[in-house]
């Protein structure tokens, strides 16, 4: 074969394999991140958990997708339908006779969060951003404990004690895994005792008297997580 004829076989050759590369993978778009949105057929029943007390359900797996309504905390939802996308799970189901997609991340096997409790977070959220005070007991300004006694005392008529080392003790203790949104967590800056308390507010958040000002912080950032003495409920 000359060298002319060697090129023009090359030449097929090449333009064969491009074809058949693109009649298995037509967009060109990576097998696996096709793979990963393929819509499942799942069955379960949920209850919704979220932090901040409720969930959006949306007509379509995205979180810019319209809303077709809001549950709140606690709320039963039936699934029949689930989906990978990037790093979220998305998963379809059935509340009050509407149906959607929702975040997999906030929806749990077994209902632990009461009305009562879910009123302590959005109570709570009302005084994001109050100054931090010493001592403060009042929506002028709190410290740790004078804000968690604040917040029970006007959502669950509970009276706690003033510091939060007098609450730990009063509080029954219970693990990470058994705390709902609306129990407290204590820490220790010292290593002897008890010198802080937040509300826990569920998905590993914080929402507390802290620093400057009522606010949220991560549970596990790295200042929080290294000082986590334990849980505590009062329900």
């Amino acid at each position: 074969m000359n060298f002319k004829g060697l090129t023009t076989a090359f030449t097929a050759g090449a333009l064969a394999l491009s074809l058949a590369f693109t009649s298995v993978n037509p967009v060109n778009e990576p097998i696996e991140a096709q793979a990963s949105e393929q819509q499942e057929d799942y069955s379960a029943t949920k209850f919704v958990y979220s932090y901040d007390g409720s969930l959006n359900v949306r007509k379509a797996a995205n979180v810019k997708s319209a809303k077709v309504q809001t549950l709140k905390n606690g709320k039963k939802v039936r699934l029949t339908a689930k989906k990978v996308i990037g790093n979220t799970t998305w998963v379809y189901g059935t509340a009050n006779g509407k149906k959607g997609w929702m975040n997999a991340s906030y929806l749990t096997e077994t209902k632990k969060v009461s009305a009562d409790t879910s009123n302590v977070i959005s109570y709570g959220e009302r005084f994001l951003g109050t100054p931090y005070v010493w001592g403060g007991t009042r929506p002028g300004g709190f410290d740790c404990s004078g804000f968690t006694g604040y917040v029970y005392k006007n959502t669950l008529g509970k009276s706690l004690p003033r510091t939060s080392g007098a609450q730990y003790s009063a509080s029954k203790k219970i693990s990470k895994d058994a705390a709902q949104p609306g129990d407290l967590v204590f820490f220790s800056g010292n290593g002897r005792s008890i010198t802080h308390v937040a509300i826990y507010a569920g998905n590993n958040r914080l929402l507390h008297a802290a620093g400057k000002q009522v606010k949220y912080s991560n549970l596990y950032d790295g200042y929080w997580n290294k000082r986590i003495v334990g849980f505590g409920t009062f329900r």
